[in-house]
């Protein structure tokens, strides 16, 4: 027997069968107490039998009994819970004809059950606000506020003067300035306050009015600056901070934090051409912000601020509220060194009127395609007349380069073809496709 059932053994009996089993081949005993010894012998087998078929029981770990319903019912303490057992507890396994009682859990053998510690929640992610003010802090000495005096005669020759206000951004170390094109357009002086307070009068490089952009020359050297970078990736939702002179009011600039709502929006301009590919965000921009820069968490210039919408609601009207645009770096970076070079942009320039096919004008007419630039008018001599496009004609590809909008198309004109340049258009007309070779021209000036 093994050493689990030690308890049971014992009694003279069992001790003497021992005695005479062990180193001897013949056992002799007297005849008279024959029946009494066997009668031992036959008790002990009987009662080593019924040790073999039962189970001891511990104070620690109770033994699971074949009737679930005679089981008495063990309600451990909180103690016995969260105390764990240890592995070195020998505890016997239940048979597999044994139905473990429903107050008792058996504990598989050589294996420890683990403290049942007080239940622990994971913490939730601690929310990190932008850190505006380090930023701010860091390019403030880049943005400068902007007064331009435009000086006019009235009918009796007497000279009176006006005076509108925006802002700027040094964008390099020698002092030139990128602003929107009507915060000085007609201006006869402007002037530019620093972060510090000091002022410079500016000298005008160039100005373009379809991209709303000039470029100003101040005097000095500048150790802060923010660079046109035309790789600028940006993505709806991120974080950005406008700095610009709102409302002219005293005391330094006005700083606003909102997101990038959308890109590759299409707006009117203050001429009435519309102004292509800008940037949407929420952040407040009022007057004054203008030609300031919209920059991200990290300092990094990434639009130029130049208009907002605005709507007070009424008359079946829908009130409008963080709705503000900024030029595209791209843009930005490209229009600001034609006009260092050279002092005015050359826009690559086709002639004519255009407008989107929409799929349900393409429905309506019956046509095979959905999407493309209708050329809806010609300018008599101009580059598209004198290359044979006609009213009507559907434009499908430029050089290769889908065209669907007339937003892809202006995309094209101001970022990758140049005036002089030929291209191959290809068109769809009276049913059939077919490439002309377009010579581009240059966009006339306002």
């Amino acid at each position: 027997m093994s050493r689990e059932f030690e308890p049971l053994r014992g009694g003279k009996d069992s001790s003497s069968i021992g005695k005479h089993s062990k180193g001897h081949r013949t056992v002799r005993l007297p005849g008279k107490r024959l029946p009494f010894q066997l009668l031992a012998v036959l008790f002990a087998l009987m009662v080593g039998v019924a040790c073999s078929g039962s189970t001891p029981t511990t104070e620690a770990e109770p033994k699971p009994t074949a009737a679930p319903t005679e089981a008495p019912t063990i309600a451990p303490t909180p103690e016995v819970i969260a105390e764990p057992i240890s592995a070195e507890v020998n505890t016997p396994q239940p048979t597999p004809t044994t139905a473990p009682s429903p107050t008792a859990t058996a504990v598989p053998e050589s294996t420890a059950v683990p403290t049942i510690a007080p239940a622990q929640t994971e913490s939730a992610p601690m929310l990190l606000l932008p850190n505006v003010a380090d930023t701010v802090e860091r390019v403030r000495p880049a943005v400068v506020s902007i007064v331009a005096e435009a000086i006019a005669r009235d009918r009796f020759g007497n000279e009176r003067s006006s005076f509108g206000s925006g802002t700027g951004v040094i964008f390099s170390s020698d002092g030139m300035v990128l602003t929107n094109n009507h915060v000085i357009e007609g201006a006869a002086n402007i002037i530019v306050t620093m972060d510090d307070g000091s002022q410079q009068e500016a000298e005008l490089l160039g100005a373009d009015a379809i991209a709303d952009l000039a470029v100003l020359q101040i005097p000095g050297t500048y150790e802060t600056f923010l660079p046109l970078d035309q790789s600028v990736k940006l993505r709806a939702g991120e974080w950005v901070i406008a700095i610009g002179n709102a409302l002219a009011l005293p005391g330094g600039p006005t700083v606003t934090v909102g997101v990038i709502s959308a890109l590759g929006r299409t707006i009117g301009g203050s001429q009435g051409a519309p102004l292509y590919d800008l940037i949407q965000t929420d952040t407040v921009i009022n007057p004054g912000n203008s030609g300031g820069p919209l920059i991200s968490l990290d300092g990094q210039l990434v639009g130029i601020n130049t208009a907002v919408l605005r709507g007070g609601g009424g008359s079946g009207r829908p009130s409008i509220e963080g709705i503000g645009f900024a030029i595209n770096m791209e843009t930005a970076a490209l229009v600001s060194d034609q006009l260092v070079k050279d002092g005015r942009v050359k826009w690559a320039w086709m002639g004519v009127f255009l407008e989107d096919l929409i799929p349900e004008m393409a429905v309506e007419l019956g046509l095979p395609i959905r999407e493309g630039v209708v050329i809806q008018d010609v300018l008599p001599g101009g580059p598209s007349d004198q290359s044979g496009i006609r009213q009507g004609d559907i434009i499908l590809s430029m050089d290769g380069n889908k065209v669907a909008t007339v937003t892809d198309l202006t995309r094209l004109l101001r970022t990758v073809f140049a005036a002089g340049q030929d291209i191959d258009v290809e068109l769809f007309r009276e049913g059939s496709t077919e490439t002309l070779t377009l010579m581009l021209g240059e966009r006339p000036s306002r």
